[in-house]
């Protein structure tokens, strides 16, 4: 019963918010008044994730804003710490939002909120793509990399977005600077997870360099030990030039 009980609140988050506000593309369930800024944000990480094959028009997405509500503190039980979760259709996001500023906070660090929220609605849309099965994390279909680094590689495609060259090199430079450091600190005061950029980095390779599909690398085989071996024999040839 209590497991029916727990899911039924995750599936429906408005049983656990005071308010819920209707935009063209989303439903935002929050428990105090709205940012003035919330909307162009999401806007914004709407028109990041358009540029994705996978993006879906008719998918219409659940904001849950921790402002009060119990909810994202239910779903950090099931899913773990983070800044953020998708769960099927909803973003959830943790830490304390300032979209004014563009940055949610949590521990001491920042992530850039628009790409966060591009971020969780990429998996959103992953997840309206390849169905439950496939996304379900208790029996993976699919590698971790390709999944948060497909994620990456649509949320951080923006202005700041750097070549995969200066990914590399940005991570190495972190390894040796701090190599036990969780992030990489951003030139705008923001952090990047240094597993995900290991991710992003790995995805760029196998979509830009290798021209493959995202369908396409979701079915390859090869490992992902090998594909570090083939982005570090790209990128030391790039260096030998």
């Amino acid at each position: 019963m209590l497991l029916l009980v727990t899911a039924l609140l995750v599936l429906n988050p408005g049983f656990l918010y005071a308010n819920r506000t209707a935009t063209p593309h989303y439903t935002i369930y929050h428990n105090r008044p709205l940012d003035p800024a919330l909307l162009p944000r999401l806007e914004q990480a709407r028109a990041i994730d358009q540029q994705s094959s996978w993006f879906d028009p008719t998918l219409r997405l659940n904001i849950c804003l921790n402002d009060g509500s119990a909810y994202p503190g239910l779903v950090e039980k099931l899913r773990g710490p983070a800044f953020g979760w998708s769960i099927y259709r909803s973003v959830v996001l943790n830490g304390e939002a300032n979209p004014q500023a563009n940055y949610v906070a949590l521990n001491g660090y920042k992530w850039d909120f628009v790409q966060l929220l591009a971020h969780e609605a990429a998996h959103c849309y992953q997840l309206r793509r390849l169905g439950i099965w496939q996304m379900n994390p208790l029996i993976p279909q699919h590698p971790m990399w390709k999944l948060e680094g497909y994620a990456e590689y649509v949320a951080r495609r923006g202005p700041n977005y750097l070549p995969l060259r200066q990914q590399v090199q940005q991570l190495r430079q972190a390894q040796q600077a701090a190599p036990h450091e969780w992030g990489i600190a951003l030139a705008d005061g923001t952090t990047a997870s240094r597993e995900y950029a290991g991710y992003l980095a790995l995805t760029t390779y196998c979509l830009d360099v290798k021209k493959m599909t995202y369908q396409q690398l979701l079915a390859d085989t090869t490992s992902e030990q090998t594909v570090h071996r083939q982005l570090a024999s790209w990128y030391q040839r790039g260096e030998g030039k």
